[in-house]
């Protein structure tokens, strides 16, 4: 593992590449294999392209937006990535949200209920990561403040500036501030950080969307090797078109991630997952079952 200028902070811990944590074994029954449950989080419906881009492309129906977590279970640990568009304590209320121009449907079912459902409480899960600050990955990142939160050191940046009023709201995350964190720092796309150390879950940066957005791979037995892509793309159709849409932190910075995580899956034979297509996630069952 190669360290750099561990810092005390709670406990954080900034790290760089090639790097792995000691786990902290889950509570759950053992298991032998690395699995993962899908949890369903609401919907953002966009059927129009000119919603997020310049260019107007043909967009299929129902192609986006759903809004996922996903918690990975490995037998040294836990790992949920992203949490969500709306915070579990205002699932509850009944009705569309509104967030600018976007329209937020709300999930049948809270985070919290669906990790019951299998066995967890959110004490129980060993790291949380988000793939990029935005609003519609953090919403529950406070459930989570008991476990180790794996960040990028720009995006953590991002969250917590020097210089307060200098982001968004940050009531979906705040209790993360002072909580046990690894700190990615000085990553590329060509930089693995190993989460459990025999490579089975690897985050690698890939910056753009946001200055540390980063992206999941996960090695299943039976599946194979997946890659959770956060908003590297949101579409199909942006993905094949390489639009690139026009809300990004750095556009040119998002084409370059880009091309090295495609040239990545390609000489690996990864499937790249985009976290928020529908059509992908209407063929895989959600929690309470799982992938393997």
């Amino acid at each position: 593992m190669r360290w750099l200028a561990p810092v005390l902070f709670g406990l954080v811990l900034f790290v760089g590449w090639n790097g792995s944590a000691g786990a902290v074994q889950s509570r759950r029954a053992p298991i032998k294999s690395v699995r993962m449950y899908i949890f369903r989080l609401g919907n953002i419906p966009i059927s129009d392209s000119r919603a997020l881009f310049s260019e107007r492309f043909d967009l299929a129906p129902n192609g986006c937006c759903i809004v996922v977590s996903h918690l990975i279970v490995h037998p040294k640990g836990t790992l949920i990535w992203d949490t969500g568009v709306i915070p579990d304590a205002e699932v509850v209320a009944k009705g569309n949200r509104t967030r600018g121009t976007l329209t937020i449907e709300p999930p049948r079912r809270t985070l919290k209920e669906q990790l019951t459902e299998i066995g967890y409480q959110p004490r129980d899960i060993t790291y949380v990561a988000f793939s990029h600050l935005h609003f519609d990955h953090v919403a529950n990142g406070n459930a989570f403040k008991d476990s180790t939160w794996i960040v990028q050191e720009k995006d953590r940046q991002a969250m917590f500036p020097d210089q307060p009023g200098a982001t968004d709201d940050t009531s979906d995350y705040r209790e993360l501030k002072n909580s046990k964190t690894i700190i990615l720092s000085n990553m590329t796309p060509a930089d693995d950080y190993d989460v459990f150390g025999d490579g089975t879950v690897v985050i690698k940066s890939a910056p753009g969307q946001t200055p540390g957005q980063q992206v999941l791979i996960v090695k299943l037995p039976k599946t194979g090797p997946v890659m959770l892509a956060g908003d590297l793309c949101h579409f199909r159709e942006e993905r094949a078109g390489q639009f690139v849409p026009r809300g990004e932190a750095d556009r040119e910075q998002s084409r370059a991630s880009r091309k090295a995580i495609e040239d990545y899956i390609e000489k690996r034979g990864i499937q790249l997952w985009i976290e928020h297509d529908t059509r992908l996630y209407e063929t895989l069952k959600p929690s309470p079952d799982f992938l393997e």
